[in-house]
């Protein structure tokens, strides 16, 4: 009896966590995934795998972070692969508007994040540290009823008297910073109104003086957090996802553990009712058809109407107009780009990604956003049928289709 014999790999995905505004960019390295293979054959656990050169910068519109993104097979046989995205936009409900709120915020025993106000943070430890001129007053502050200032209030200021030596008049400066401590070290903002009403003499210290806060809101996010998800691509082969519940995606619908970081994209983390379809994008501004161009991802524009992450790709890049060996491509039909040639043993792709560039479009509505971009690699074994048939790719595209372009020039390079 004659064996049919169909083998095929998935391997090696890259998780991008971007912490926007927050001071900290962190890349988790390789997703390595499952190998599926009908019989033996010489390809190995991990042995397709994304490489990555990381230089992580801080989130600054208007800069930008070496993001060096290769594909490397370090197995025994030749592998025709390709890559595509899944995206992650964590952001805050009103997009960065501050609201304010007559109490403090208060750590809840059982915090929603989709729903609970987000505190709007304040770096009150440096007036708390006293690393400066400012001086701690909040027991010489009253309210408007002439009560103490609420629990967790903290008012500092520095100030001085001095007399105009023609009119012998006492001149005032005054200045300070109001805030609520609502853990300990955690400061949220606050709007106040707070006016010196006596004890300020000429030689006084600011720390003797009486004060009136007539004013005092806090300070927040309302609303707390929405995701914005996107896949680019349908996964294609079995198995690339066994922690997933939509058949889809690779790890949309998920949660686990990726090199030290702990991810969770399941429906009910997210607050969605379901993992979103494929969007496979067509829109010009997202696809590179041209070495070294910057393009943006999807759900930044589409949560945000603002186009703020773009990516920079690489030096190898084609068209389906053009195809030429040893290049990326995109497919605008099922949002996979693809490798133009056999990838052998001991060989690796041109760069497909260069960087990520943070426009000067990011502004107020990135604030405490966080994007994670899931780069994700399918490997098959290259061979002819491998393309086509419904255990590997299943690439069967309409005469004429950017598919069927894509499938010919592969099927000329296939190994026998």
């Amino acid at each position: 009896m004659k064996k049919n014999k169909k083998k095929k790999l998935v391997a090696a995905s890259g998780l991008a966590l971007l912490a926007f505004l927050a001071g900290t960019f962190a890349w988790i390295n390789s997703q390595d995934q499952k190998i599926n293979r009908v019989d033996a054959a010489a390809i190995k656990d991990d042995s397709v795998t994304v490489e990555e050169t990381w230089k992580p910068q801080d989130i600054i519109p208007g800069t930008e972070a070496t993001k060096e993104v290769a594909v490397k097979n370090t197995g025994n046989v030749p592998v025709f692969v390709r890559v595509s995205y899944e995206e992650v936009l964590k952001h805050l409900t009103e997009k960065g508007a501050v609201t304010s709120r007559d109490n403090g915020w208060t750590v809840s025993a059982t915090p929603n994040p989709l729903a609970d106000d987000i505190p709007v943070e304040y770096d009150g430890d440096k007036y708390v540290t006293q690393t400066n001129d400012y001086k701690d007053v909040t027991s010489k502050v009253k309210d408007a009823k002439a009560a103490a200032l609420p629990a967790g209030v903290k008012v500092y200021a520095k100030g001085s008297v001095t007399k105009n030596p023609v009119t012998s008049a006492e001149v005032t400066t005054f200045n300070y910073s109001a805030f609520f401590e609502y853990a300990p070290g955690k400061y949220q903002a606050m709007e106040t109104d707070v006016k010196v009403t006596g004890g300020n003499v000429e030689g006084s210290l600011v720390e003797n003086w009486d004060f009136t806060m007539s004013k005092a809101k806090y300070s927040v996010y309302s609303g707390g957090y929405k995701y914005a998800v996107a896949n680019w691509a349908a996964t294609s082969l079995e198995g690339a996802s066994p922690e997933s519940t939509n058949a889809k995606a690779s790890l949309l619908g998920s949660a686990g553990k990726k090199y030290d970081i702990d991810y969770d994209y399941t429906i009910a983390a997210l607050g969605l009712p379901a993992i979103p379809a494929v969007t496979v994008t067509t829109a010009a501004d997202q696809i590179p058809v041209a070495n070294s161009e910057k393009k943006g991802v999807q759900t930044d524009k589409a949560a945000l109407n603002v186009g703020g992450i773009n990516i920079e790709y690489g030096v190898d890049m084609g068209t389906t107009a053009d195809l030429k060996n040893d290049k990326w491509v995109y497919n605008n039909e099922d949002g996979y780009f693809y490798f133009t040639s056999p990838l052998n043993s001991g060989a690796t792709t041109p760069q497909l990604l260069k960087k990520l560039i943070f426009t000067n479009a990011i502004g107020k509505e990135y604030t405490n956003a966080t994007y994670d971009l899931i780069v994700k690699m399918e490997a098959i074994q290259a061979t002819k049928e491998a393309l086509s048939d419904n255990t590997g790719w299943n690439l069967n595209g309409a005469d004429g289709s950017e598919t069927k372009k894509i499938t010919t020039y592969l099927d000329g390079q296939a190994v026998s």
